[in-house]
């Protein structure tokens, strides 16, 4: 349980080194998206390598070329799928989710709140942490495609042009 053997602890020290090798390599040429949290798909990719990487340095079943084609394998599958949403709205919109409005100058979103299963608490925690206190003053909190809540504080929500992608042409509010 403690100890096997010094073959097993160099054989992961030599896993280790290799296989860290390979996958800064990987994601030197893959380029900064690949550990990106820009959607949900990004972010399996990165859990995904993470997995991998703990399987080539742990498990004896699982060979360093096998890691590294899998390596090799979610590097390009990022690459196809991000050249693909950028080609076609319609595979974009498959592989990506859109930014949800839950705030709107100072106004609880209450359909956005419920469909996206955020809280009121949570919007408002998101506004404290940006140093506000008055909900009301807040143009916009925007849920975006990774998770994160954005919060605008100056002007009106329809006067940010950053909401634009939330926003319907001449739309104060949802």
């Amino acid at each position: 349980m403690w100890f096997d053997s010094w073959s097993d602890i160099i054989r992961v020290l030599l896993a280790t080194l290799a296989s860290y090798a390979a996958i800064i390599v990987i994601l030197r040429v893959s380029g900064k998206r690949s550990l990106s949290k820009l959607n949900a798909f990004d972010f399996v990719v990165t859990i995904a390598l993470g997995s991998i990487l703990a399987s080539v340095i742990l498990t004896k079943s699982v060979s360093l070329s096998e890691g590294i084609a899998a390596f090799f394998g979610l590097a390009f599958l990022q690459l196809i799928v991000t050249w693909l949403s950028n080609k076609s709205q319609t595979f974009a919109k498959a592989i990506r989710s859109e930014p949800k409005l839950l705030l709107c100058d100072g106004e609880f979103q209450e359909e956005a709140l419920a469909n996206e299963r955020v809280t009121r608490g949570e919007v408002e925690a998101a506004i404290r942490k940006k140093g506000h206190g008055v909900v009301e003053e807040i143009a916009a909190v925007v849920l975006e495609s990774d998770g994160e809540l954005s919060v605008i504080c100056d002007g009106k929500a329809a006067d940010c042009t950053a909401l634009r992608s939330v926003l319907k042409p001449g739309e104060t509010s949802l």
